[in-house]
């Protein structure tokens, strides 16, 4: 009987515990893990529970498996044995038990179960014989033995198998290469029970990662035999991959000199790291001294430094200094670059300090790291305010009095007009501060009852675009109530609003900017407001140099007088709860025609004529 040592696969997680595996006559401690089973990870087994696995056949997979158990460490009533390996089974199986034993086959050639309702005998028990048949692609085969209490597992080991059947690796040796890739050598036992003249090498489909395209025999291969020193070379495109596999097909000359296949080989490698980061000094050197670009983004206020051959075994350590008020700030990152926010346009400092670090997080250099500076400066412009190729005169804006003060510090009547008729991009709401007056002069030419006439003259030569014709009443808001082309100079108010109303004129020059005129006031009477002897009454009239004017509301009223053009004269306050005369000095007035109004808090009016004549 061959016997040889068995490797145990350890998963990342859990406790570890004691499997002894038996060389021989020796008795080896290894910690290990679990695995993993239905989504559920299986703690391992304490030392009250070994297997001892020993090799029957080494070239046909056939082993033989006994367990050592000590009932003190909890009770188990059964034992199972299950192949993780996809496409394994179990062949050959023997188990010469005796009484109490129960056997299953949960699932057949691949799953398989021992009870004893008394729990597991204790001691060194023999369990079974069995062979293994499985793909052959020379990694071993994983098989988990679990120790159950009913049918809930407690714990389980997993054991790894070799198995082969075509050609068996021997004496093998993987190395990382210094400029990429692996150096793969190795040995080979001829399993089958022919001669072999020649070894075929082919890789996947798609795959071209060996150097090589021949493996030379140095002569006809013995069944039975080993011959060694191969080599071969992966590119260094394979160290991006977990497992490397190939096919190594043996074949035999006939008498004919036809070559007839044996069978074939599928080796597959599993790819160690290749911890490639600690180069030559001055080869970080160089990279370090290449230094760093910087780009300032002036919209986001971010400045963006790149290091330009930074790789992922570096890390570096940025500082940015404000050189004016001596303030910075710093930070280091994993990667190739780093954004800081600036806020002042002036000069700063930059400096990288880089370490280069192995794969396992420390310098390759000791306590050496380099570092590089360099002074930037921002001047950020100030972003574009106009754009000619906006403007269209043509556009139709609406007439509507919105005013927003552009970029330019300009004054516009609204957002659309500031675009599309003078190319402006960004502006506020609201004027940029009073605009531009008096430069219109209105006048109030004719009114009456039914109608107010208005005229107007532009000063400075300016071109309009059109005239909007505003109005407003006593405790309102500026309304247009007209528009006119900008050739145009009068207006007809056909619907005047009775009483006091102030109106005014707004010249649209064709940038699309106001232009505002004087606001005049004009006071209408009509027959429906006309006061009535029983409310007051005003005496004498005409008047030379004085009127007196008497209510006849117990409360207070404020007196307002207007000349014919609507401008007002003068306020008068007459006090509560007294009828007396109000005695209003006409002196000074021209002569002419006068309104008076009267109102009173609770909101009735009395309006009269006054004639003055000296």
């Amino acid at each position: 009987m061959n016997t040889q040592t068995l490797q145990l696969r350890k998963l990342v997680g859990g406790p570890y515990g004691m499997l002894p595996l038996v060389v021989g006559l020796v008795c080896v401690f290894q910690k290990w893990g679990g695995y993993y089973l239905d989504g559920y990870f299986l703690a391992p087994c304490d030392v009250g529970t070994r297997i001892y696995l020993s090799e029957a056949d080494s070239l046909a997979c056939c082993y033989s498996l006994a367990y050592d158990y000590d009932p003190a460490g909890g009770v188990a009533t059964a034992i199972e044995v299950k192949l993780l390996t996809s496409g394994a089974t179990f062949s050959a199986v023997q188990f010469p038990l005796g009484s109490g034993w129960s056997y299953q086959a949960l699932e057949p050639g691949r799953r398989l179960r021992w009870q004893h309702p008394g729990g597991l005998p204790a001691g060194n028990q023999a369990l079974f014989d069995f062979c293994v048949d499985a793909p052959q692609t020379g990694l071993p085969v994983e098989m988990a033995v679990n120790w159950l209490v009913g049918a809930e597992t407690l714990c389980s080991d997993t054991l790894r198998l070799a198995c082969h059947q075509c050609l068996a690796p021997r004496d093998e040796s993987l190395n990382c290469l210094d400029d990429g890739g692996y150096s793969y050598s190795f040995g080979l036992i001829n399993l089958t029970e022919y001669t072999i003249h020649r070894l075929r090498l082919r890789e996947p489909a798609g795959q071209d990662l060996i150097v090589e395209e021949f493996i030379n025999l140095p002569g006809p291969w013995a069944p039975g035999t080993s011959i060694g020193n191969f080599s071969l070379t992966f590119r260094p495109e394979a160290e991006g991959l977990d497992i490397l596999c190939f096919d190594l097909t043996g074949s035999r000359l006939l008498a004919d000199s036809s070559a007839l296949d044996c069978c074939t080989f599928t080796r597959c490698l599993e790819l160690p790291f290749c911890d490639r980061c600690c180069t030559p000094f001055d080869e970080y050197e160089a990279d370090v001294n290449a230094g760093f670009t910087v780009e300032a983004d002036c919209e986001t206020g971010l400045l963006t430094a790149v290091y330009e051959r930074w790789g992922d075994c570096d890390r570096a350590f940025w500082n940015l200094r404000n050189l004016n008020t001596g303030t910075g700030i710093g930070g280091f990152v994993d990667n190739n670059s780093i954004s800081f926010s600036f806020l002042d346009e002036t000069t700063y400092q930059l400096c990288m300090r880089v370490e280069r670090r192995d794969a396992g997080g420390l310098n390759c250099y000791g306590s050496t790291t380099l570092t590089v500076c360099d002074t930037v400066f921002f001047d950020c412009p100030d972003p574009p305010c106009m754009d000619s190729s906006l403007i269209d005169w043509a556009f139709e804006c609406p007439p509507e009095l919105d005013l927003v003060c552009g970029c330019d510090d300009m004054t516009y009547i609204n957002g659309c007009a500031a675009m599309n008729w003078s190319g402006v991009l960004s502006w506020t709401n609201g004027p940029c501060g009073e605009p531009p007056a008096d430069s219109i002069i209105l006048e109030i030419t004719d009114f009456d009852s039914d109608r107010a006439i208005l005229g107007w003259t532009s000063l400075g030569g300016l071109d309009y675009r059109f005239f909007l014709i505003q109005r407003r009443l006593p405790g309102g808001g500026w309304v247009t109530i007209g528009q006119v082309d900008g050739s145009t100079f009068t207006f007809t108010d056909d619907d005047p609003a009775g009483g006091l109303s102030e109106y005014r004129i707004v010249g649209v020059i064709w940038p699309g900017k106001p232009v505002f005129s004087n606001v005049v006031e004009i006071f209408l009477t009509s027959s429906r407001q006309e006061g009535t002897p029983e409310t007051g009454r005003i005496w004498p009239n005409p008047a030379r140099a004085e009127a007196f004017l008497q209510l006849h509301w117990t409360g207070s009223a404020e007196i307002a007088a207007f000349d014919i053009q609507g401008r007002l004269i003068g306020r008068w306050q007459s006090a509560a709860g007294h009828q007396e005369p109000i005695a209003i000095t006409v002196s000074q007035w021209p002569d002419g025609l006068y309104f008076l109004q009267a109102r009173n808090p609770m909101g009735e009016n009395w309006t009269t004529r006054l004639l003055v004549a000296h």
